[in-house]
C-alpha cells in the first residue's frame, strides 16, 4: 500500500467545499427573545442568549446562533468552528478578521485592528453587500 498515492486526500470522501470539510462545535442555550438566525448571539446573566447589540462589548459573546428559536426555546449557537451564512454589515474577503457590526445588531464587519476580545473569527469566504453573508471560522 504504500505505493499508493491518493492525489485529493481532502475531497477522498465526495469533498470538496472547504466549509463541508471543516467541523462545528454547537451548544445549545435558552433563547431570553425571538432571535432570527443566523446572528451573532451573547449570553445575558442568567444564562440565556440573545442578538448581539452593534458594536457591543464581546465579553458576552458566545457565537453564531444558527437556527431562529421563540423566546424561551432552544438555540443552536455554533461556539467554535465553521458557521455559514452569518450576515455581515459590509462588503468582506476571505481571511479578514470578524467583529460585531457597528452598523445593525446581529450581524459581523471586518476590522483590520481588533481591541482585545473584539475578534469574533476570520471570514472564510468573500461575502458582499449583494449577497448579504459570509461563512465564517468562530474562534
Amino acid at each position: 500500500m504504500a505505493d499508493k498515492l491518493i492525489t485529493n486526500p481532502l475531497g477522498a470522501f465526495g469533498y470538496t467545499a472547504t466549509d463541508d470539510l471543516l467541523y462545528s462545535l454547537h451548544a445549545p442555550f435558552k433563547a431570553s427573545t425571538d432571535i432570527t438566525g443566523p446572528c451573532v448571539v451573547a449570553m445575558n446573566t442568567t444564562g440565556s442568549v440573545a442578538a448581539v447589540a452593534t458594536n457591543a462589548s464581546t465579553a458576552q459573546v458566545v457565537g453564531i446562533c444558527i437556527n431562529s428559536p421563540l423566546s424561551g426555546g432552544v438555540a443552536d449557537v455554533v461556539v467554535l468552528g465553521c458557521a455559514k451564512s452569518v450576515p455581515i454589515g459590509g462588503t468582506i474577503s476571505a481571511g479578514q478578521i470578524l467583529k460585531v457590526s457597528v452598523t445593525t445588531a446581529g450581524r459581523v464587519n471586518s476590522t483590520t485592528a481588533p481591541a482585545a476580545a473584539e475578534a469574533l473569527g476570520v471570514a472564510i469566504k468573500d461575502g458582499s453587500a449583494a449577497n448579504g453573508t459570509v461563512d465564517m471560522w468562530v474562534k
